[in-house]
């Protein structure tokens, strides 16, 4: 694997085509035969067939994927491969694996704690997030919004709200201790001479988080849905982000609430859009 990695650096046709004839003489036989245990034949998987490989275990295809070399991006196949490996890992511990092997199971059970202290330990689906944004309204009912202060002396209090990007950081503010990689204002490929930015990404769920405002009657919600369209359509034309789900929140300060259901009827229509989130902003901001 290690001269894999090499010839790949090298970046020289000649000793990558010696390379493959070098490994099609002996390890291909030796990975359909006894020799190799589970792990040795998953890293033979590996070196002959790269990104097209079928792994029996799952340290294996974590440790690629912890060191960025072949990507799971799929949140709940990676969950269901870190429950596979905490078994491994118990099992090989008791027996008399190999010093290499011990060290690569180890690596990946520090980078598996770290990626499950991102999310909950039962992991979250986009369900549980859009369900999550779903009920930040139930909070907002603290939201402090005085018309006189609440100690003697004190001036009132206001947290007022009046653009997309104080959305986007109260977004930021409440999913931040929960996705530890969330980040924010990332700047995709440009396309042409538009430069598509994307609001909040959480990696851990491969999630875009598309944020709109609604200031005022003047912004329509047909309006709305035709930029979150061309929004989802440059972000699909990143290669990183192609397959990437898209969640699409609106902070409406009009309170049109009979237009929501239709609203979110019509963004849900939009190819690539996974999920549709409306919030009001409270009654008290008048």
């Amino acid at each position: 694997m290690a001269v894999k990695w090499l010839v790949g650096r090298m970046n020289d046709a000649r000793i990558a085509r010696e390379f493959e004839n070098w490994i099609s003489g002996f390890l291909a036989q030796q990975a359909g035969g006894d020799h190799l245990n589970l792990f040795e034949k998953d890293i033979a998987a590996y070196v002959l067939s790269g990104e097209s490989s079928i792994y029996a275990g799952a340290c294996v295809p974590l440790f690629l994927h912890y060191r960025t070399i072949r990507r799971i991006d799929d949140h709940q196949n990676r969950m269901a491969l870190i429950g596979r490996f905490m078994g491994e890992f118990r099992a090989q511990a008791q027996g008399g694996a190999s010093t290499a092997l011990l060290s690569l199971m180890v690596y990946v059970f520090d980078q598996v704690n770290q990626d499950v202290a991102a999310v909950p330990p039962k992991g979250w689906s986009l369900d549980d997030l859009l369900e999550f944004l779903e009920h930040i309204p139930v909070g907002l009912k603290r939201w402090t919004w005085e018309d006189a202060g609440r100690t003697r002396g004190a001036e009132p209090v206001k947290w007022p709200v009046e653009n997309e990007y104080h959305v986007q950081n109260l977004l930021y503010f409440l999913l931040g201790p929960i996705f530890n990689d969330i980040a924010d204002e990332v700047n995709l490929q440009p396309v042409g001479q538009k430069n598509p930015r994307i609001d909040l990404y959480l990696p851990s769920l491969h999630t875009i988080i598309e944020v709109k405002y609604r200031k005022d009657v003047k912004k329509s919600f047909q309006a709305l849905i035709g930029e979150i369209a061309e929004d989802a359509s440059l972000y699909r034309a990143d290669a990183k982000y192609k397959d990437a789900r898209i969640v699409s929140i609106l902070w409406d300060c009009t309170r049109a609430t009979q237009e929501h259901a239709k609203f979110k009827e019509g963004v849900l229509k939009i190819d690539g859009i996974d999920g549709c989130v409306v919030t009001n902003a409270p009654s008290t901001m008048n």
